[in-house]
């Protein structure tokens, strides 16, 4: 248990050095709109990966990639057909079938991966 609750420290202190290094780097982007680029989840990802690596090994890491690699790929599905979505059937319906898109694309994904 004790081991856990350090991995998670260690986890959250990197990821917060990184949200730090990546939004200095973002201030020095022009335009501003591209620094969401290195916005927080990028940042935390690597921190958490580095972690991982130094306390788990790499598998656990190869494991870490390749599930973040597939939530990336539903949720770019996920942001495609949404905004034609919630133009079509408002809030509500859209987005519930853009989620429900994002699932299929993930489980798919999982399942492709992780036989």
């Amino acid at each position: 248990m004790g081991l856990e609750v350090v991995k998670v420290l260690l986890k959250a202190a990197a990821g917060g050095l990184f949200v730090l290094l990546f939004a200095a780097l973002a201030e020095m982007i022009a335009p501003k709109r591209l620094a969401g680029v290195f916005s927080a989840a990028p940042s935390v990802a690597l921190g958490g990966m580095l972690v991982t690596a130094a306390l788990s090994g790499v598998s656990d890491v190869r494991q870490s990639a390749l599930g973040m690699t597939i939530g990336a790929v539903a949720f770019v599905a996920y942001c495609l057909v949404g905004v034609p979505l919630l133009k079509r059937w408002g809030a509500w319906k859209g987005s519930s079938a853009a989620l429900g898109v994002w699932l299929a694309v993930a489980v798919a994904g999982y399942l492709v991966v992780w036989p």
